[in-house]
């Protein structure tokens, strides 16, 4: 058994009435967790499949009809993002129903790897911290269902089950569901591979001092590590997108980790809501009088949080999913420390019962956030209704959405058509084009786009991060002249200010295109 488990005092049955009331409190608690759980599943169901999820599906359709990833595709994902959406759209199915189940699944995997870390100690607190963990991702809205960032949250909180699991039961072929977690992790960001490195490295130091076999332990995390790695090779071996990746990673990636970055001042206040403070001022507070938790479970899960932390800091945007890796960790270790407490000397305990009270006045007002957060759809309806007008299914391989936002992608996948061609960002072709990524990309795109020039373009205000407007144009004059000269201006439309900000389209129809109808 861990020395975790031995540092959490847990009561003796010292009185059996006092272990009927604990019982039932906990029996208690887990089903009043459950019931705001269940609550939130059923508010949200029908949640439709928006932001960046609905894009990256629209991706792997794109390569379902044979452009290929990093070559025609123009934007910058990691493959192993293509793979997880792409599986989904393949055994649930591709609407936004199967992508709510996979969201769900991912709950309950984080659920699991909580209540199974936790469970030597004090299952309840594993129930506590997914509450958290749940809800918050919950009020959070659907454009966060799914996201990356959530998915690689609980792919580590997987890597942590298994590898404490490990050490444990001794059962060291656990080591390779610990690398396999952590290297599909770092398949869709590169973020979590040098954190999965370190726990391997810390890993491999725990089995000399448990006497366990290193290079075996070794050999099955590394195992694990690089299957993932490996099926991402293969896949784009099988692509012929190799070279283009590798490009992504020395020229595009680096290009857009300096866009849009914020002041770390602003990054500090997004970094955490009140009610995160709250809980884990708590927990700390608890941990300093306890003083008795401070050992390598408990450390590699601080780790986790300093990674999380880390993460959020690396990528700079404040974008909301990006705190996911930080409040796994943060709120499992505050149900380790909040839990066990209620049965801790008395003057730990009112801590602890402010703590449970907070969260159980705080779950509820999550669930009625989150089914109050719904994403506005008339932008989206609109683009919708207007790309019917025009013809609808006839529109496949002759339409062209030229924005960053995913409604408009998101549009096109659901009526199932075809891009003329593979651009995703319309950051990689306006701007400088000193710029070697725009440079390089404007080519590859105008490429595309006078082979196969759509009859329709939807070019969306704004330019990431620039702000709003269709300023982005005089960026790029060839563009602009080319819709100027053989587009007519079809559409013009603009939003009031929703979840995701202000929004405004316009839709450009080529010329031959009017005249084809009007002839019709």
């Amino acid at each position: 058994m861990s020395d975790f488990h031995n540092a959490i005092s847990l009561p003796s049955s010292c009185e059996t009435s006092h272990q009927h009331n604990w019982s039932r409190f906990r029996i208690l608690i887990c089903l009043y967790f459950i019931a705001c759980i269940s609550w939130f599943a059923m508010r949200t169901a029908n949640w439709k499949q928006v932001n960046d999820p609905a894009q990256l599906h629209y991706l792997c359709f794109l390569m379902d009809h044979g452009m290929a990833p990093y070559r025609d595709l123009l934007e910058i994902n990691m493959p192993g993002i293509y793979l997880v959406n792409w599986s989904v759209m393949h055994s649930l199915g591709g609407g936004y129903a199967a992508w709510r189940v996979f969201d769900f699944a991912l709950m309950g995997m984080a659920a699991w790897a909580m209540i199974a870390i936790a469970s030597p100690y004090e299952w309840l607190a594993g129930v506590f911290g997914a509450t958290l963990f749940i809800l918050f991702h919950g009020r959070d809205g659907a454009g966060q269902a799914g996201q990356r960032d959530f998915i690689i949250a609980v792919l580590l909180l997987c890597a942590y089950a298994f590898l404490f699991e490990s050490f444990r039961s001794r059962r060291i072929w656990l080591m390779f569901a610990f690398g396999l977690s952590a290297g599909i992790a770092g398949t869709i960001k590169p973020t979590p591979l040098p954190f999965a490195l370190l726990l391997l490295v810390l890993a491999a130091i725990r089995c000399r001092q448990e006497g366990e076999s290193v290079r075996k332990a070794l050999l099955y995390a590394l195992t694990g590590f690089l299957t993932p790695l490996a099926i991402v090779g293969a896949f784009l071996i099988s692509k012929h997108a190799l070279g283009p990746f590798w490009y992504l990673l020395r020229v595009e990636l680096p290009f857009y980790e300096t866009l849009g970055r914020v002041p770390v001042s602003t990054l500090l206040t997004l970094m955490a809501t009140s009610s995160i403070r709250t809980v884990a001022i708590i927990a700390l507070a608890i941990a300093v009088m306890k003083r008795d938790w401070w050992n390598w479970e408990g450390k590699l899960l601080v780790l986790g949080i300093l990674f999380g932390i880390a993460s959020y800091f690396g990528q700079g945007k404040a974008f909301p999913y990006h705190r996911y890796p930080m409040l796994a960790f943060l709120f499992l270790l505050a149900g380790l420390q909040i839990i066990p407490a209620l049965r801790a000397e008395r003057r730990v305990r009112p801590f602890a019962i402010a703590g449970v009270t907070f969260v159980v006045i705080l779950a509820p007002l999550y669930v009625r956030e989150a089914s109050r957060k719904v994403w506005d759809p008339k932008f989206a309806d609109s683009i919708t209704t207007d790309l019917n007008h025009l013809g609808g299914p006839r529109l496949s391989s002759h339409v062209q959405c030229i924005y960053v936002p995913a409604d408009c992608d998101a549009v096109l996948y659901r009526m199932r058509l075809v891009q003329s061609t593979g651009l995703f960002y319309d950051y990689l072709i306006f701007g400088s084009p000193q710029q070697r990524v725009i440079h390089d990309v404007r080519g590859r795109f105008w490429q595309q786009f006078r082979s196969n020039t759509p009859e329709v373009v939807v070019v969306g205000s704004g330019l990431f991060p620039y702000g709003q407007g269709y300023a982005k144009l005089d960026s790029w004059p060839l563009f602009e002249r080319e819709l100027a000269g053989n587009y007519y201006l079809y559409d013009d439309r603009s939003f009031p200010p929703a979840e995701a900000g202000q929004k405004a389209y316009r839709i450009y129809i080529r010329k031959n295109m009017l005249l084809a109808s009007s002839q019709h």
